[in-house]
């Protein structure tokens, strides 16, 4: 008796359960698509979805449709328009379309409104980007049902028609059915007069139908190179990023990194600005304190009778030179001088520490690296206090290079950890843009411009000098070719101006010695070369730096899978 019970309780459970689930639960009943190929590559699609809702209300349904895919590191995205949503008696079905991550998802169904039984929903929709170009033949990827739906789907069948001039014979397919990434392959597929046909029945949730369909070339038109850019950029969007910061740069460079204008043309000037010394003329003129503008500041102060430059020959290279050149102070009491300005003062006692006289080029090699800093930090201070520039030309550089190689760092690390192309592309390509007007963007004030033109007239004046003017501001200055030189030195007119003296500067100067003079005797040219040499080993030596040493320890549908969605 107690058997018997068990046994009539567990039957009425499982009736209770069947008809539950029948009351409850809703299929689709049948989902045929029509898919029309136009030769514009345009897709035109007409869905027709019955479902069974049974007896549970149901305002409608969400169709969604996969639009976003990858092509390697780079999204595409399909471009979807919808048309109409209608019942079976072609009325008209209240709908709203909006965006769901990788989908476009369509609700369709009026919100007051429930419905139950059997429902049809006719969804027409076109769309642009769906066909995958190759060399030898384009292709037809489509995801039919999408693998999204979490109910059952009865029938599922995909009428294809494609432009009416292409031969069937030519046309190949292959179809992938089941979950996401499955590369079964259940369906039938068929030609039916001119349209193929892919039929699937038995579809379980979270599974569907995708039909490759490859094509001869010469039928489709692929859509031009600047609307496929155009969708690129769309799809990618930190692809605009380089373009957005070369705009912010251009004008940012324009608003605050040009030059003020002035109303001003740019005249003859015979005799060197008193209010920059050499090292400062050639800093303002390419907004950088460079190792030229550093050492003719040797120059300039052995003119000035601060010291004196002699040139020797050594035993021993420095820097491929077989030249040693000595420092020898003649003003003792410099510190107190108040001629000389921040960076003269700086530059004298890295070379003259420790209370020196006398200085081997060569006894510096390796140590006046560390006065360099502060030389161009007074360089830089001293005209930008004095209201040339409008700020410091090397912060502003700094700031800018420092920001773009944040973003190429950047860049790098969101790649490692994305993947993306557009991030590898965009982030470094706008750290190069911003590096790139870093160098343009430090910005001289209206003082600064005007001063500039001062040092172009006197540079176009080096160039052109006249023999005969020479000849007169020789005889009311016979210091001119010296107190110039390094200012020519600075400007790159060095030669030009020692070719411009030859005739009028016979006797060596006393701020410089050679060695080479009591051989070959003195003209201006061969000064001029040999204090080329000198500033470069100068500049060589100034510059050099104890080496640092350190150890160390030791593609298309046919050959992929099931891709889709619901």
């Amino acid at each position: 008796m107690k058997k018997t019970n068990k046994f009539i309780g567990l039957s009425c459970l499982l009736l209770v359960c069947f008809f539950t689930s029948r009351a409850w639960g809703w299929t689709i009943e049948n989902f045929t698509s029509e898919i029309t190929l136009g030769n514009d590559s345009t897709l035109t699609v007409n869905e027709h979805i019955t479902v069974d809702f049974q007896l549970e209300s149901k305002h409608g349904i969400y169709r969604d449709i996969p639009v976003r895919y990858k092509r390697g590191a780079v999204n595409y995205n399909l471009r979807l328009k919808v048309i109409s949503v209608t019942d079976g008696d072609e009325t008209d079905h209240p709908y709203e379309t909006s965006r769901k991550g990788a989908y476009t998802s369509i609700k369709i169904g009026d919100p007051s409104r429930y419905v139950r039984g059997i429902q049809t929903y006719n969804v027409s929709y076109q769309v642009k980007r769906g066909i995958n170009y190759f060399d030898d033949h384009d292709e037809l990827y489509w995801n039919v049902t999408g693998d999204e739906w979490d109910v059952t789907i009865g029938e599922a069948k995909a009428l294809i028609y494609l432009p009416d001039e292409i031969d069937q014979k030519e046309v190949t397919w292959k179809s992938f059915t089941g979950p996401r990434g499955s590369t079964s392959s259940e369906a039938r597929v068929y030609w039916e007069g001119s349209r193929l046909v892919a039929t699937l029945d038995n579809i379980g949730p979270r599974e569907g139908l995708t039909i490759v369909v490859s094509i001869p070339k010469g039928h489709l038109i692929q859509p031009g190179i600047f609307l496929r850019i155009l969708w690129l950029v769309q799809d990618n969007g930190f692809f605009l990023v380089p373009v957005i910061v070369f705009v912010l740069m251009f004008l940012l460079w324009f608003t605050r990194g040009r030059n003020p204008k002035v109303e001003r043309s740019i005249m003859v000037k015979y005799r060197p600005p008193p209010e920059l010394t050499p090292s400062e003329a050639g800093t303002l003129m390419d907004e950088r304190a460079d190792l030229t503008d550093i050492t003719a500041m040797a120059i300039d102060l052995a003119v000035r009778g601060y010291m004196k430059i002699r040139q020797t020959t050594s035993t021993k290279l420095l820097f491929l030179s077989k030249k040693d050149y000595y420092f020898t102070l003649l003003k003792k009491d410099y510190a107190s001088d108040r001629d000389l300005k921040k960076h003269e003062l700086s530059f004298l006692m890295g070379i003259f520490e420790s209370g020196k006289t006398e200085v081997a080029l060569s006894s510096l090699k390796n140590k006046f690296h560390l006065h360099l800093p502060s030389i161009r930090n007074s360089l830089y201070q001293g005209l930008t206090r004095n209201g040339y520039f409008s700020g410091r030309p090397d912060k502003m550089r700094k700031a800018y290079m420092g920001f773009g190689m944040a973003l190429i760092i950047g860049g790098i690390f969101l790649t490692r950890s994305f993947g993306r192309l557009d991030l590898m592309i965009s982030f470094p390509l706008s750290g190069a843009i911003v590096i790139a007007f870093s160098f343009i963007m430090p910005r001289l004030s209206v003082k600064g411009v005007l001063m500039l033109y001062e040092l172009l007239g006197l540079k176009e004046f080096i160039n052109r000098a006249e023999k005969d003017r020479l000849e007169r501001l020789s005889k009311e200055d016979p210091t001119v070719f010296d107190r110039v030189l390094p200012y020519a030195m600075v400007m790159g007119v060095a030669d030009e101006w020692a070719e411009a003296f030859k005739d009028l500067y016979r006797e060596p100067p006393g701020w410089y010695e050679s060695s080479a003079w009591p051989v070959t005797g003195f003209y201006t040219a061969l000064l001029v070369a040999d204090l080329g040499e000198g500033l470069r080993t100068m500049g060589a030596t100034f510059s050099s730096s104890p080496s640092r040493t350190s150890a160390a320890s030791g593609g298309s549908g046919f050959s992929g899978g099931f891709s889709g969605g619901g």
